[in-house]
């Protein structure tokens, strides 16, 4: 039977691809305005797009979007990542470029840097995407990357943390929004959207997407999990429910944690410097509860560290035992960071280690990213590219502190030094204007301070760890350090 569909009947292609894309402008739209709250704009917006069907239906969503919202729509600009890796890539990266330019929105291509480091090659990759796509949202003065990430991955990323017996922030998975780099956020939208959906929509719009071969690799645990997922038929009821159920978990633990900071810090418990050291009263960390106690661990840790990871559960565990049973002297390295405990006061510090830090080549830019801990700024009349940032420690000096921080060199010897380092430096030495990250690093991902009701129970609401924290900089009064000041960045914390 011909002339349309029968009463009664089910939604037509043409329906059900109007009815995706929707109900995926709806998603995108909400969550820029989600995650505008956390850094305060909304334009320019970075999109990461593959050329995959999930990253291409997310190019979609923009582009209606744009047309629907029309002077209130953010800028967007569209970002592939060309790794490299196959010889199809540079071909795929035109092939968004192409799709962009019909849908109206400016595309540009980043070349990752070759070869990787040695090892686990995917993770190296997905360090160096990461990297390039700050490295954009910088130079477009971008508040927001956007992936495309969907429910399917959320399920994938559960089952891995269930897999490795991960706590309640493991388990909660994916955050739609995520502190990744000071005044720049990934915003996640599609977490509740079936890939499914957003696949069809893609075929549906006559778009042949790119078929990425290691999605379908069984030797990649991720690939794994979906195969065995989609032969089980389940409708994953139970899995959204375990995931919700974690991250009610997950934001009562962190709003606790953010509780402790800030009055710790008000009260002066809690004390930064500007060298990157964090000082804890120990009697003020023995009254926390086990659980706070354990994850603040792993957040301190993790902060002076410059580390993207907190170290193993047992360790951590073992140190908060340690910290909790007496009130002698405690040392220990963990991590890449130095304990360093006394009857009043637990110290934080990062540790120089046997390698040392590496050295980070500025470039092109004058402003740098050392250690994950240190944003700074090259002087002026130093030719960036004829520049490098190494550890105070690298030239044989220091105290344990003054070891880790950075100081400017080239061929010519020492440069430059921060100002923590002067009395050590020629008097005539320029100055490194360096601010600390490890507040911000402390705070990540935390509720914000003021106008947040901190959550108790079971009925704290699931976004609200998504908040980023409201003051990061020297002295932590500062606003969200400036974008300007982010371009041409290298490694940042990395996404979870």
């Amino acid at each position: 039977m011909t002339g349309g569909p029968r009463p009664g009947a089910g939604p037509t292609a043409a329906e059900a691809c109007a009815g995706t894309l929707a109900e995926s402008q709806a998603a995108l739209s909400a969550g820029i305005d989600q995650a505008a709250h956390c850094v305060g704009t909304a334009a320019p917006v970075v999109l990461a797009v593959s050329g995959g069907p999930d990253s291409l239906a997310l190019l979609l969503a923009a582009a209606s979007l744009r047309d629907h919202r029309h002077t209130d729509a953010p800028q967007f600009l569209v970002v592939t990542v060309d790794h490299g890796l196959r010889p199809e890539a540079a071909a795929e990266a035109a092939f968004v470029a192409a799709i962009a330019a019909a849908h109206g929105l400016p595309h540009r291509t980043m070349r990752l840097a070759l070869p990787l480091p040695p090892g686990n090659v995917p993770a190296a990759a997905r360090r160096g995407r990461y990297d390039l796509l700050l490295e954009a949202a910088g130079d477009a003065g971008a508040s927001m990357i956007v992936t495309a990430h969907h429910e399917d991955d959320q399920f994938e990323t559960h089952l891995h943390a269930l897999a490795r017996k991960a706590g309640p922030v493991g388990l909660a998975a994916m955050r739609p929004v995520r502190d990744l780099a000071p005044g720049i956020v990934l915003l996640r939208p599609f977490l509740g959207v079936p890939g499914a959906r957003l696949k069809a929509l893609v075929a549906a719009s006559g778009i042949d997407a790119v078929d990425d071969p290691t999605n379908h690799d069984p030797r990649y645990e991720r690939t794994w999990l979906r195969i065995q997922r989609a032969a089980s038929g389940d409708d994953h009821a139970w899995l959204r429910g375990d995931i919700a159920q974690s991250q009610r978990r997950r934001d009562v633990l962190e709003a606790a944690q953010a509780g402790f900071i800030y009055a710790a810090e008000a009260s002066g418990a809690l004390r930064l410097g500007d060298a990157g050291v964090l000082r804890v009263d120990r009697q003020a960390f023995r009254q926390l509860d086990e659980s706070t106690a354990f994850a603040f661990l792993a957040r301190a840790l993790t902060a002076v560290s410059g580390d993207d990871y907190a170290p193993g559960g047992d360790s951590v565990q073992r140190l908060q035992a340690a910290l909790a049973s007496s009130s002698g002297r405690v040392a220990s390295t963990l991590g890449g960071a130095m304990v360093d405990a006394d009857p009043d006061t637990i110290t934080f510090l990062r540790e120089f280690g046997r390698s040392g830090i590496a050295t980070v080549q500025t470039g092109k830019a004058h402003a740098a990213l050392f250690d994950g801990r240190f944003l700074v700024d090259v002087p002026e009349g130093f030719s960036p590219a004829d520049t490098r940032l190494v550890a105070f420690g690298s030239l044989g000096r220091g105290n344990p502190v003054e070891r880790t921080m950075p100081v400017l060199i080239g061929d010519a010897g020492l440069l430059a030094v921060p100002a923590a380092l002067a009395a050590k430096a020629p008097d005539d030495l320029p100055r490194l204007d360096v601010v600390s990250l490890v507040r911000w690093r402390l705070l990540r991902d935390l509720p914000q301070e003021s106008g947040s009701a901190v959550p108790t129970g079971e009925k704290a609401a699931s976004g609200f760890a998504a908040n980023a924290p409201g003051r990061v900089g020297k002295a932590g009064d500062s606003p969200y350090l400036p974008r300007k000041r982010l371009s041409g960045l290298g490694r940042l914390p990395q996404e979870d």
